[in-house]
């Protein structure tokens, strides 16, 4: 069945999206993949892998929490809220801790930073007051919350060796660990308890040698979950004393068993049954209702209002009972994987699809999610595949392309399609004769309105849908000799660029002013090297036109330049360079970026250069490239990962987009597209109110602006020059002291002096 879809994700609850303050953060998480919920403090907490989110049970309120927030990693295996200590728990992949409090967090890296062999991963928590068990992949560690400190670690393997701990529960004065190698049991106040022999394996289950996966506590009895190997199916036990009785074995794959004294929950992706008491006949849900094609539930939870809270992998939290349900999710894309973006004055695009190393499909569906007016929705395509570059039509707004690797180019209005471009409609071919499997590397619009493709390992790889709805295309694969194409770029001397991957530098072609015939075409094929002949790096990644035209150049030795990219075509003229920078410790030249690969490079409204790497996050230089401006990487900044996969800028509001391996951070930068003439010039916030600690923005202002704010009785308290169509102040006088309270007018005019514009903004101190 075709699943075509465009979700705009409106929430039960607004979560507020205004725009962050300039040098601020915030994520772009999708929160919809839920692994692990749990309750407390009159909330419901659902985990994701990027960050964590809660609903307010009382008024319908929702947040979230990430690195932006405070947390200290990404990657979250698990959490759980304690009402005693009036904190939520949440472990991580590589064995980091955070415990998130009222007025703070707590980040306990020990388990993270210890030099041991094998995965650290943290399964689950067990609070006992102010002790907490920390069921890990090795074994168990006990953390005294209240000196927050490591009390001891657990190795409760055979003689001692690191076992897998799913989870611990505690009853009465025992302690129960479902582990890899079945359900242990040992004394909670036993003083020997770090000695492998205390802890003794519960004989029971129908495979001797099973994992037991999960455990619970039910009234009094102890609910595991037993992974059956011989019958290829997960057991659910009761245990109480010597008694061990069969609950069922309802699925094939249990995940989670969960309990109230109310009610029992046994999840699987397959249904959740929820049980009222041991031999009671369980409600079952293998659905959600009408309208919910979707239904994979990792989690389940019963709630003290009789509801339960489910984790589910599509739609976030899942609030419900017989009565229906409802999926509760933080506004966002549907989901964290990125390929390209897209920016335009009032849109923001993320591709979802992409290929691999060698060239091959992902097979994702095409997916592509929009960012306007603070508010994020999602196309997804099931019946086509791997969306990958995003091209806006500049003639009109509401219009763009997306390519995919594998299915043509599709054309969209208003976030509705209207085209889809493939061989039987076009001169594009597929690689395999008639088959649809259509890859197009790269798309751009030229001046005339004319729309190139570079079509991936066919005879004829450059096609052109003309502005009249003709297609032509071109026999250059001789020429070109490669049959893979990572990019395509129209450059503002009317040339395009074609970048070959696996070092093979560039393909450029000139179509001349008869676009349908060869006869005029100029092209040439070549590996950069600089003006004396020497090579230059050539496995190139990304490349970008700034504002004066020059031509920016991201390889896997940094990054290279040419100052005349209109001379492309005339090998005698055309040059290229290394972007020298001074190396301040030696004192003698160095190259921008040498030492890193270069995989995305974007322009900001101030002309600045912002290079993403393949694994030292990102870069602001000048507009030279001489300086570097600004670095983030995981260390010092919410980036969620080092490797960039791409970065744009937004025009607009200078909110800088960037995609990483783990999801969409953004920064608000402070450049914005500046304006042929004056638009509405204004300041924000405005009025400024004593709580605001950020700086003020200037906006609609013209390039190199000259920005001189007075008091009311003409008196200068600040002067600057505008980043594009913005500039910024910090509310202090010229001798760096805040200023008093009073009406402030803002002068401004262009670099000739023959525009002026005026604004007004209150100051409350």
């Amino acid at each position: 069945m075709k699943k075509s879809i465009f979700f705009l994700f409106i929430l039960l609850t607004q979560i507020s999206l205004s725009q962050v303050k300039v040098g601020k953060w915030r994520d772009h998480f999708s929160y919809n993949d839920c692994l692990a919920v749990c309750e407390g403090n009159e909330k419901i907490y659902g985990a994701t892998s990027a960050g964590v989110f809660w609903y307010n049970l009382s008024n319908g309120e929702i947040g979230k929490i990430s690195r932006i927030h405070g947390l200290s990693d990404i990657d979250i295996s698990n959490i759980e809220y304690s009402e005693t200590n009036s904190v939520l728990a949440i472990g991580y992949e590589n064995g980091n801790i955070d415990f998130v409090f009222k007025d703070r967090i707590l980040n306990m890296p020990q388990i993270k930073e210890k030099a041991m062999p094998g995965s650290k991963r943290i399964n689950g928590f067990t609070f006992n007051d102010n002790l907490i068990l920390v069921s890990t992949d090795f074994g168990i560690v006990a953390i005294d919350l209240t000196r927050e400190e490591i009390k001891d670690t657990y190795f409760i393997g055979e003689f001692g060796a690191s076992i897998r701990v799913n989870r611990t529960v505690i009853l009465g004065n025992d302690i129960f660990a479902a582990t890899e190698r079945g359900l242990l049991k040992a004394g909670l106040y036993d003083p020997l308890l770090i000695q492998p022999q205390q802890w003794v394996k519960q004989v029971g289950f129908s495979d001797p040698l099973a994992e037991c996966k999960d455990v619970a506590v039910f009234g009094q009895s102890i609910i595991a979950a037993e992974a059956n190997t011989e019958i290829q199916k997960d057991i659910v036990w009761a245990i109480n004393g010597a008694a061990w009785v069969e609950v069922g074995s309802p699925y094939n794959t249990v995940s989670h068993v969960r309990a109230e004294p109310n009610n029992l929950i046994v999840t699987s992706q397959e249904g959740i049954s929820v049980y009222a008491f041991l031999g009671s006949i369980p409600v079952i849900y293998s659905t959600y209702g009408d309208g919910y094609w979707q239904f994979r539930p990792d989690m389940a939870i019963p709630l003290e209002s009789g509801k339960i809270a489910i984790a589910d992998h599509y739609l976030g939290i899942v609030l419900g009972d017989a009565g229906g349900f409802t999926p509760i999710y933080p506004n966002g894309p549907i989901s964290n994987r990125a390929f390209s973006i897209a920016a335009s004055s009032d849109k923001v695009i993320i591709s979802a699809g992409g290929y691999d190393g060698a060239y091959g499909s992902m097979w994702y569906p095409f997916t592509f999610y929009t960012f306007e007016n603070q508010q994020w929705g999602s196309y997804e395509d099931g019946d086509n595949n791997d969306a990958t570059r995003i091209l806006f039509n500049p003639q009109n707004a509401n219009e763009f392309y997306i390519a995919s690797w594998g299915r043509g180019i599709f054309r969209f209005k208003d976030n509705r399609m209207i085209n889809h471009y493939t061989p039987s409609n076009s001169t594009l071919e597929s690689i395999y004769p008639n088959e649809p499997y259509c890859r197009i590397s790269g798309i751009a619009l030229d001046k005339g309105g004319n729309l190139w493709a570079t079509n991936a390992g066919v005879a004829k790889p450059i096609s052109v849908r003309k502005a009249d709805g003709t297609w032509s295309s071109f026999p250059y694969a001789s020429i070109i000799n490669a049959d893979r194409f990572s990019n395509l770029f129209y450059s503002p001397s009317g040339q395009l660029w074609l970048v070959l991957p696996g070092g093979g530098g560039f393909f450029v072609l000139d179509p001349g002013t008869n676009i349908e015939s060869t006869s005029d075409d100029l092209y040439r094929k070549f590996k950069p090297t600089d003006r004396n002949g020497n090579s230059l790096p050539s496995d190139i990644y990304s490349i970008e036109f700034d504002s004066d035209g020059y031509l920016w150049i991201g390889t896997s030795e940094g990054v290279l330049i040419s100052y005349n990219p209109e001379e492309v075509l005339d090998a005698s003229k055309f040059e290229i360079q290394r972007v020298k920078i001074p190396d301040v410790v030696q004192g003698l030249a160095a190259y921008l970026l040498q030492t890193e690969t270069v995989t995305s490079i974007t322009v900001d409204g101030g002309n600045r250069k912002w290079f993403g790497t393949s694994r030292s996050g990102v870069f602001m230089q000048s507009s030279d490239g001489s300086k570097q401006l600004l670095h983030f990487n995981t260390q010092n900044s919410p980036l969620p990962s080092n490797s960039i996969i791409d970065i744009k800028v937004h025009p607009a509001t200078g909110e800088v987009f960037i995609a990483t391996e783990k999801g969409v951070v953004a920064y608000h930068g402070d450049a914005t597209k500046p304006g042929d003439s004056f638009g509405n010039v204004y300041a924000y916030p405005n009025p400024v109110k004593p709580s605001f600690d950020g700086v003020i923005s200037i906006v609609g202002l013209v390039e190199n602006t000259t920005v001189k704010i007075t008091d009311i009785s003409g008196n200068l308290v600040f002067e600057t020059k505008s980043q594009g169509g913005q500039a910024t102040w910090d509310g202090k006088n010229i001798n760096g002291n805040r200023v008093s309270t009073g009406v402030y007018l803002i002068f401004c005019s262009d670099s000739k002096g023959e525009q002026t514009a005026v604004s007004k903004l209150l100051f409350i101190r």
